[in-house]
């Protein structure tokens, strides 16, 4: 992530909405990838330093789950992220004080900006299923219910299912998210992770799967045509096999091979972007947009370690409890083989129009 400025020279947080210091109004824009300081001028309308003209997100001004801008010329009335929006938590239930519909749907769609964020930054080229049906990306953020109304109902599970991906609006909450955590003796569980993991699906379904590069997948990461519902009932039966660490990021990568690229993915995401916020702090010389993956890997050891010993110097859990080993190392290098062919089969496009 990089680090963004208000215009009297504070640092804001890509999540801000204000200023600290000259309690001025910032918004995210898309086009520059830059939070910016906003003035207010009239009609709704809010002008940047260089005069550009932009309003906020409906889901700004009406629900304050947003601070993405909208450029004046637009004809949307949502922003660029929460266009991929398809079912949002309930919002009309207003007798829970605090408002815990609210704080889901914030957690979710500042997870949600993230990722989207990273994306932009990677060069890879996502559009919403409201303006590409079949090839595009739309979420459901779901609520879990056990029961209602005297009836049973099936319980939301988090996945991906043709171009529509769906979180359980739980997992914005803490308590839930870190108990689902213990119960699966999962190293981590975070709602950005989610999110990674579950577009790593949707990539690969959508995208990556027609490439030619494509045909090494089995070769990386194993035959993704072996039954999917069995492979992951003998796992949440039996648990991943004694030696997982040696072959997978994680135990549930272990669980299909189509899971394993999906937590792949999930991890280089994580990588790139820890690496370019370290670069960003001045904790690394190189931005890692301009690192082969060997050279993102070494420099994320080393930054990993760091963190975890402050972790542990605060009393905390390590930040990133996981091992990169020698096979991890050659699926990751797949996932960024995959992402700068995507990435040059963009620019040729551009160079023929």
């Amino acid at each position: 992530m990089k680090r963004f400025y208000c215009d009297c020279g504070l640092e804001v947080f890509f999540e801000d909405r204000h200023c600290g210091h000259c309690q001025q109004d910032v918004g995210f824009d898309v086009d520059t990838l830059a939070m910016i300081t906003i003035t207010s001028t009239r009609h709704g309308i809010h002008e940047s330093r260089e005069g550009r003209k932009f309003r906020r997100c409906d889901n700004w001004t009406y629900h304050n789950v947003c601070n993405w801008l909208i450029p004046d010329r637009s004809a949307n009335s949502l922003c660029y992220g929460c266009q991929f929006n398809r079912i949002i938590p309930n919002q009309t239930v207003i007798d829970v004080s605090p408002p815990v519909n609210y704080l889901r749907w914030l957690r979710l769609e500042e997870a949600k900006k993230r990722l989207l964020f990273s994306l932009m930054r990677l060069g890879i080229p996502v559009s919403s299923g409201w303006d590409y049906r079949d090839q595009g990306l739309l979420f459901d953020f779901l609520e879990h219910m056990d029961f209602a109304e005297g009836e049973n109902i099936a319980p939301v599970t988090t996945g991906y299912a043709q171009g529509i991906i769906t979180i359980n609006s739980l997992e914005a909450d803490d308590v839930a998210r870190v108990s689902e955590k213990a119960a699966l003796n999962e190293r981590q569980r975070t709602i950005l992770g989610h999110f990674r993991h579950e577009t790593g699906h949707y990539f690969w379904d959508k995208v990556f799967k027609k490439m030619p590069e494509s045909r090494s997948f089995s070769s990386v990461f194993g035959d993704a045509s072996v039954s999917y519902r069995e492979s992951l009932d003998v796992y949440y039966q039996n648990g991943p096999p004694r030696n997982w660490s040696e072959n997978f990021i994680s135990a549930y990568a272990s669980a299909h091979p189509s899971e394993d690229w999906a937590e792949t993915w999930n991890h280089y995401l994580l990588i790139f972007d820890g690496l370019e916020t370290a670069y960003e702090l001045g904790m690394t010389p190189v931005s890692p947009e301009h690192l082969t993956t060997q050279e993102m890997l070494h420099r994320w050891r080393k930054l990993a370690v760091a963190i975890n010993h402050l972790n542990r110097s605060i009393g905390l859990h390590d930040a990133y409890p996981f091992v990169i080993t020698r096979n991890c190392e050659e699926k990751l290098d797949f996932v960024a083989l995959m992402i700068e062919q995507l990435r040059r089969q963009g620019e040729a496009e551009l160079k023929a129009v």
